[in-house]
């Protein structure tokens, strides 16, 4: 090896021979320029470039590739030493061929130092690296077109959601992402760019992708001139709105279907603001309160209606504000004379109610409690009893007299839930029998029976009249019974004493008809042959006597005829002999 091959201090001379794939010199100094000895590199033929920072291996290759005999290359890039440590190295690269071998020899001059040009082009690559990612990573898409209107450059994001590869793409017209509806419009947009360089051009418009989706986007243009102020490219920034159009859609009709249903509705509907002035409400409000609604909308509810001042209204309203919870109150408001339900729903822009006019609802339950009360009233003022119990028998409901008889007789009062009869008091054969009358209530007959019960105060015998009616939901399906009893112990004794009554006055007719008709018939008799001209004639005695003997008979039974009337004697004793 001649002497002009022997490296300076500060670098390091390298022979490979390519034929044999393998060095025929290693200069001393190498371990200190690189960091690794001699050995090493005869050992592992491959340790330099495996070595060199992978950001620059590509590189290195493909130029020492281009590198053709009696030229030179200079190459510079990172290397990573023993220990993780990275060099900026320099490398002169020349290809010669041995006189000797003919074999071509690869040789390089290695140097410890970074030339500027080296970190300017280190800072470059950074730059354009960082540059690249910053356009990669957007989700916006960004676009180039030369000044024909084709192609230059577009992002990975455009590429990705319009389907295309850069190749398709780079060197095409821009009509090939553009519907034949919108190409006017874009055209326009472009020769608009290129009249007026540095001017932002807005467009809205449908990109069609390559396997024909078409996505709605906004962009924005600019031309991009060069030193002497001629348009070279013609920039575009944008982004899909598809997501944005078809949400704004979905808002509109939403708020269409809102808009449609606060009107329809009969519930009065506003919104008020924090500044508690009307932003909106419906024709329902508009009717009830009487104020047109270009007059409402504005004004603060206070000054609209000072009527709400100091009410429930007011105070619910302020109280739904600061504890950001919603209310809901039903309250009477005076200048209407009217009852209203209202809800209030707090939210950071103000304050949504829903009024609904409960004024005749109001009333009828104001009627239906006077009703009620009424009814409740008479009910439990009559002597009649009345109770219900449900399809397993237990009372749901029992007037004040029911539940003092049932005490009365039993000796326990009965209450709501208890199963009927079959409390203390009652034996099992009263519970048998009344388990049968609502049974066949409960299984839809009415009917009506005759019940006797003694009264444990004064071991009276009780009888009742007690009425079985089915009681039915609206579907028809039995639910209860309910039980109507009237007291008729005297109605039974008033009718047991007309048939004595009518008994003795039969009794009365037979003794009229068969007693008292004999001697009466004697007594006329007698009068027939009577001496009525002469009186003093003495067969006249003999006719008096008989007939004082027949007055007799005839006062007789006239004393049995008063003794059956008030005395009811039996007959067989008013005629046995004295």
């Amino acid at each position: 090896m001649p002497d002009s091959l022997h490296p300076e201090l500060n670098e390091c001379t390298l022979a490979f021979d390519l034929d044999k794939h393998k060095f025929l010199f290693i200069s001393n100094n190498v371990s200190g320029v690189l960091g690794y000895s001699a050995a090493d590199f005869y050992h592992n033929t491959n340790l330099l470039y495996e070595n060199i920072d992978p950001r620059y291996q590509d590189s290195v290759k493909t130029q020492t590739g281009r590198l053709v005999e009696g030229a030179a290359i200079e190459l510079y890039y990172k290397f990573i030493a023993p220990g993780g440590q990275v060099k900026g190295i320099y490398e002169r690269k020349s290809l010669i061929t041995d006189q000797h071998s003919g074999h071509k020899i690869l040789l390089s001059t290695i140097r410890d130092h970074l030339p500027e040009k080296l970190r300017l082009q280190d800072d470059a690559k950074l730059r354009e690296k960082f540059l690249n990612s910053v356009i990669d990573s957007q989700t916006n898409f960004l676009i180039r077109f030369d000044a024909i209107g084709c192609f230059t450059f577009a992002n990975k994001q455009f590429l990705k959601i319009l389907g295309y590869k850069k190749t398709e793409l780079t060197g095409k017209h821009f009509s090939i992402v553009t519907i034949p509806e919108e190409k006017d419009i874009c055209e326009k947009a472009f020769h608009n760019c290129m009249n007026n360089p540095g001017k932002v051009v807005r467009l809205v418009h449908k990109k069609k992708a390559k396997d024909g989706t078409l996505f709605d986007t906004e962009w924005e243009f600019t031309a991009i001139t060069n030193d002497d102020g001629i348009v070279t490219d013609i920039q575009g920034i944008g982004h899909d709105i598809t997501s944005k159009n078809s949400i704004e859609k979905e808002i509109k009709k939403t708020a269409q279907k809102f808009e449609n249903f606060i009107e329809s509705i009969s519930d009065c509907f506003f919104i008020i603001n924090n500044d508690w002035k009307f932003v909106k409400a419906n024709a329902a409000f508009e009717r009830v309160c009487g104020i047109p609604r270009n007059v409402m909308l504005g004004k603060v509810i206070w000054d609209l209606f000072p009527g709400l001042l100091t009410t429930k209204f007011e105070q619910a309203y302020k109280q739904a504000v600061i504890d950001n919870e919603r209310v809901q109150f039903t309250e009477y408001f005076e200048p209407l004379n009217m009852w209203f339900n209202t809800s209030a729903y707090p939210s950071s822009d103000g304050l949504t109610v829903f009024v609904r006019n409960v004024t005749e609802g109001k009333r009828a339950q104001e009627e239906a409690i006077r009703t009620k009360n009424s009814l409740e009233a008479l009910i439990n003022n009559t002597g009649d009893l009345i109770w219900s119990v449900d399809s397993e028998t237990r009372y749901v409901y029992m007037n004040k007299s029911y539940r003092s008889l049932i005490a009365r007789i039993t000796g326990v009062e009965p209450k709501e839930g208890d199963y009927s009869y079959l409390h203390k008091g009652y034996t099992a054969d009263e519970i048998e029998k009344w388990n049968q009358y609502y049974h066949r209530a409960l299984a839809g007959e009415r009917y009506t029976i005759i019940s006797e019960s003694t009264d444990l105060l004064t071991n009276q015998m009780l009888s009742f009249e007690i009425s079985f009616n089915p009681i039915y939901k609206t579907k028809g399906d039995v639910t209860g019974v309910g039980c109507f009893s009237h007291d008729i112990t005297e109605l039974l004794a008033t009718e047991k004493a007309i048939i004595d009554q009518n008994e003795r006055l039969r009794q009365i007719a037979s003794l009229t008809s068969h007693e008292l008709r004999r001697p009466v018939a004697s007594m006329l008799g007698l009068i027939n042959i009577m001496d009525r001209s002469n009186f003093f004639n003495p067969d006249n005695k003999e006719v008096i006597e008989h007939l004082l003997t027949v007055g007799n008979e005839i006062d007789e039974v006239i004393r049995l005829i008063i003794d059956k009337t008030f005395m009811d004697v039996p007959l067989k004793n008013k005629y046995q002999s004295p």
